[in-house]
């Protein structure tokens, strides 16, 4: 083989060190979403730049046709990868079952057989003669088959990248690029198809096409921040998401952050300027983590129709990119709750708790003078006192808890104990109501004194609730799988299942939420914070029965607990 470097070979040899400098640099980002298809495009080009140079610069035409047969390599390469990359880049990788990648690999690999087959006269393309050293072949049938299953490979990428453009206008940009570059390359083929220019434009066209991809992914973040499952996440997201290139301007926003920004058009402008927060800052600022690992977590404050609105701000890096996303969660109904709880807190804490110290001090200096009838009913009165400043300490922990998103300090509670005097309590309350306890079993759960409260405000429920002149109230407990569970039925109304949520004021309204009261809300909160859990169901008896789950534990908190029911038996 005969080789001889003409003028004309030479453009071809600057596409191939160009290409294949540009595959190096691409190499770089090979983990990013659709950067597979991207690479084996741009290895296409390399490898056909890289044989048409040869061709052009053999000197015989055997040696030219043989180069020519490695050009359908290379333009295979290219136009699958092209269509890969549109598929992956547009969030349809569902296609790709392995069934549909077998199956363009057999075409390649057919395609080939037939190429190395041909001869200089087959049905794929007839050699032909030397025209100013290029070899100008006469296209075959088989050549057409081939052209059209390429170009609709084609065809198939721009329809993707496309639609993306009509539903997502914030990846005008790299949609332009991707559809604008083949385009171009599309165009030199079909006029070399037509004999219009007599040389072979496809690597230099498509050189032009690497060039963009390349100027695409490092300055428009083009494998960084994709349109990935926005059907099925993005949109349908509560919270307002912008999506952000790595200099901190939008790239993209959900329905969410368009509400949130008044609904006018922020595509492409800074996050700091359009939110008049430091987002954009911390993103530039921020040192290289881990993928997905939260950059920025704090709250902000922002206008929002014309009221002060507060939200918990997380900024990460996306996977396998240099993008950001900003998620911005509206927690502005729990700061005001907390800041009510905080007045509550007060409340409890200063009055309730001071009025208490004074009733049991005046009640200590009383001591001497309680007649021996009256000394049961007097220690009754100071033992309800000092449990009542207990429940004020526990209380504030319990606010505290609330408004800094800490723990309770918990400790085992004799269950058995808890529910025989609130159910004592209950009846000395209720005196008109039946209350029936079954048998407890002798375990500790998790809890503190703030327990009894659970008990005293389920109990209260089933009576205040019932209208029956003479209400009944069932009180049952279980053991199984480490848990407690405690039933409180009743013979009353009941509870709608609709409402069976809202009483615990877990609905968006908490404790505006139809039903719902403080004892409830309470109970709620308290079980949660006990590691249990509480809900409503229909009772046999007709009404409802609360039931709440609790954590088994033993003093010490390291016995089993068919210890601890053995050593209780």
């Amino acid at each position: 083989m005969a080789y001889e470097l003409t003028p004309l070979a030479v453009p071809y040899v600057a596409v191939f060190v160009l290409t294949a400098g540009l595959w190096v640099l691409l190499w770089r980002h090979r983990e990013r979403r659709a950067a597979k298809g991207f690479l084996l495009d741009v290895t296409g080009v390399v490898l056909l730049s890289a044989v048409v140079a040869l061709k052009v610069s053999a000197t015989d035409p055997a040696t030219k046709l043989f180069w020519w047969n490695w050009r359908f390599l290379g333009v295979s390469c290219m136009a699958i990868g092209y269509m890969l990359m549109a598929v992956q880049y547009t969030d349809n990788e569902h296609v790709l079952t392995r069934r549909v990648v077998a199956g363009l690999v057999a075409v390649v690999a057919a395609v080939q057989v037939v190429v190395w087959t041909n001869g200089t006269d087959g049905p794929l393309y007839a050699a032909g003669e030397l025209q100013n050293e290029l070899l100008v072949p006469a296209f075959g049938p088989l050549y057409w088959v081939y052209a059209t299953f390429m170009v609709g490979c084609i065809v198939v990428g721009v329809g993707l990248l496309l639609g993306l453009f009509r539903s997502r206008r914030g990846f005008a940009l790299q949609t332009g690029v991707l559809v604008g570059t083949i385009t171009l390359v599309m165009g030199g083929v079909v006029l070399w198809w037509l004999r219009v220019v007599p040389l072979d434009t496809l690597a230099l066209t498509s050189a032009v096409k690497v060039l963009g991809f390349y100027l695409a992914v490092e300055r428009l973040q083009l494998l960084d921040t994709l349109p990935v499952a926005r059907a099925t996440v993005f949109n349908n997201m509560e919270e307002a998401v912008f999506v952000l290139t790595d200099t901190g301007d939008i790239v993209d926003v959900n329905p969410t952050a368009e509400e949130l920004v008044g609904g006018r058009r922020v595509i492409h402008e800074s996050i700091d300027d359009v939110l008049g927060v430091a987002v954009g800052d911390a993103l530039v600022g921020a040192e290289s983590g881990a993928d997905g690992e939260p950059i920025a977590d704090r709250e902000v404050t922002l206008e929002r129709d014309g009221e002060r609105h507060h939200y918990d701000l997380k900024l990460s890096r996306f996977p396998d990119g240099m993008g950001a996303v900003a998620v911005f969660h509206d927690i502005t109904g729990r700061r005001n709750r907390e800041q009510e709880i905080t007045i509550l807190n007060r409340i409890v804490r200063h009055d309730i708790r001071n009025e208490m110290n004074v009733l049991h001090g005046r009640g200590q200096l009383l001591e001497p003078h309680v007649a021996p009838a009256g000394e049961d009913d007097y220690q009754l009165v100071m033992e309800s006192a000092e449990h009542v400043i207990e429940i004020t300490e526990t209380v504030r922990e319990l606010m505290e808890t609330i408004t800094s998103d800490g723990t309770l300090t918990l400790k085992p509670i004799a269950l058995g104990h808890v529910l025989t005097t609130e159910v004592e309590k209950a009846r000395s309350n209720f005196p008109h109501a039946s209350f029936h306890l079954g048998d407890v079993p002798s375990v500790r759960v998790d809890g503190n004194e703030m327990l009894t409260a659970v008990f005293t405000n389920l109990l209260n429920n089933a009576v205040v609730h019932n209208d029956d002149a003479e209400p009944d109230v069932w009180v049952d407990c279980t053991v199984a799988d480490g848990v407690a569970r405690i039933s409180i039925a009743d013979d009353g109304p009941g509870v709608p299942p609709g409402q069976r949520e809202e009483i615990f004021g877990r609905g968006e309204k908490g404790l505006e939420s139809e039903g719902t009261g403080v004892g409830l809300y309470l109970v709620d909160t308290l079980t949660d914070e006990f590691g249990g859990d509480v809900w409503v169901e229909d009772a046999e008896q007709g009404g409802a029965v609360f039931v709440v789950e609790l954590q088994l534990v033993d003093a010490s908190g390291d016995t089993p607990v068919e210890s601890l029911a053995a050593e209780d038996d």
